[in-house]
């Protein structure tokens, strides 16, 4: 059952066709939507989760229920257990296994939908044409109240037949009702956003606010109003008519409140107006469940996009960084090597102007071993000589007590 979108109020209004159609032509799908059919597919540990979820939702109404309602039972149970010893004291002429039998014969005529109390006469029967009527609208609703059931082999026979038949077809009469009702709602709920616009008010609380009204609306047309006319009807307190509208129009239906159901005089149409009012407020509670459905899909849509976005601004920083090292030791390599291209343009440029031939250039291990061995060479010999050596000027260089023929050269400083 398709609902009024509330996210786009002016699409409600111009479709005013039902979504539900049928086409003979072949439905084909690009690969892009199959890859997002498949995605939208439940993990195996999101149906066990919920699975989980829901037994612990069980678990704990269980024992709320039998926390309420076991005492109530154990109290019947002695109440009737009493009132039994105390006709037998009062009456010693009847036997025991006779009233019990009466009690069963009485029970199963109030379970084939006939009141044994008062007098027989009359009682209206259960399957006049309103009431018949009443019984077939709850058997293609789903709802089944309880409170009468066919007992003949024909009967239960052309019930399962019936409901087989009747279900899919109310199914699609509730699915038209639902989008017309969609759409006059969206229709509603954009007149009512068009007032808003003029009042400077934000997009996201007029969305807001025209959601309440709808729901309120809608509660208000199809629980209060059908609530206040069955406790006037039925005689039924608030509490007892707000039960039953919310169990039936939530195709619950226990059976044990039922419109139409007492020993009281009604009208022929009673009943089956009452089928009409649940068609359209099935239809309503539908579109409400339909509307919350899509809203829990456009918010985990929205969370998906937004962690894509995240994931992205993640990884296109990751890059950023990762280009600026990238750069960063690009330059310094850059740096390091022209600083090796001028020393060793130095260094030959000395050579030549001390007249050597340039040695044949090292790897940077082999550099390091030389340099490291002609420090350790020279420490020894500036032991052995003292620091009171002087510097000897050789062109335009300061020598430190070295031999140049012998090529052990500290360079101290490049005088320019």
């Amino acid at each position: 059952v398709a609902a009024p979108d509330l996210l786009d109020p002016k699409s409600a209004t111009q479709n005013t066709k039902p979504r539900l159609s049928f086409s003979t032509k072949p439905i084909t799908m690009t690969p892009r939507e199959e890859s997002e059919v498949v995605a939208t597919v439940m993990k195996r540990k999101t149906v066990t989760a919920l699975f989980l979820l829901v037994v612990l939702y069980l678990v704990m109404g269980a024992e709320v229920f039998r926390s309420l309602e076991k005492p109530h039972e154990s109290a019947q149970r002695l109440s009737i257990l009493s009132q039994k010893l105390e006709f037998l004291s009062r009456h010693s002429c009847v036997n025991h296994s006779e009233m019990e039998e009466l009690v069963k014969n009485i029970v199963t005529a109030m379970r084939s939908g006939v009141n044994p109390a008062g007098p027989l006469t009359n009682h209206s029967s259960m399957w006049d044409r309103s009431s018949a009527f009443f019984f077939a609208g709850t058997v293609i609703t789903t709802i089944g109240f309880g409170n009468i059931s066919p007992h003949t082999e024909g009967g239960r026979i052309f019930c399962i037949v019936y409901a087989l038949l009747g279900i899919p077809l109310f199914g699609f009469l509730l699915a038209g009702v639902g989008d017309q009702l969609g759409t006059i709602f969206g229709k509603g709920i954009a007149r009512v956003e068009k007032m808003f616009v003029h009042w400077d008010i934000s997009q996201t609380k007029i969305r807001v606010i025209s959601t309440l009204l709808f729901v309120l609306f809608g509660c208000l047309l199809f629980v209060a109003l059908p609530a206040a006319i069955f406790k006037h009807i039925e005689g039924w307190s608030a509490l007892e008519a707000l039960y039953f509208v919310v169990i039936t129009l939530t195709t619950i239906g226990f059976g044990d409140f039922v419109a139409g159901g007492s020993d009281i005089e009604y009208l022929d149409y009673y009943k089956p107006v009452v089928w009409f009012w649940i068609l359209v407020g099935l239809a309503y509670f539908a579109a409400i469940l339909s509307m919350i459905g899509d809203w829990l899909r456009v918010i985990s849509k929205r969370t998906k996009e937004e962690v894509g976005e995240i994931r992205a601004h993640a990884a296109e920083w990751t890059a950023n960084v990762s280009a600026e090292f990238k750069e960063t030791r690009r330059r310094v390599s850059i740096e390091i090597y022209d600083k090796f291209q001028r020393a060793a343009s130095i260094k030959r440029k000395l050579s030549t102007d001390l007249g050597f031939s340039p040695a044949t250039e090292l790897s940077v291990a082999k550099r390091t071993m030389s340099g490291n061995f002609n420090d350790e060479r020279n420490e020894k010999e500036v032991g052995q000589q003292g620091l009171t050596t002087p510097l000897a000027r050789n062109g335009s260089l300061l020598m430190n007590g070295v031999d140049v023929e012998r090529g052990d050269i500290s360079i101290i400083e490049h005088l320019k």
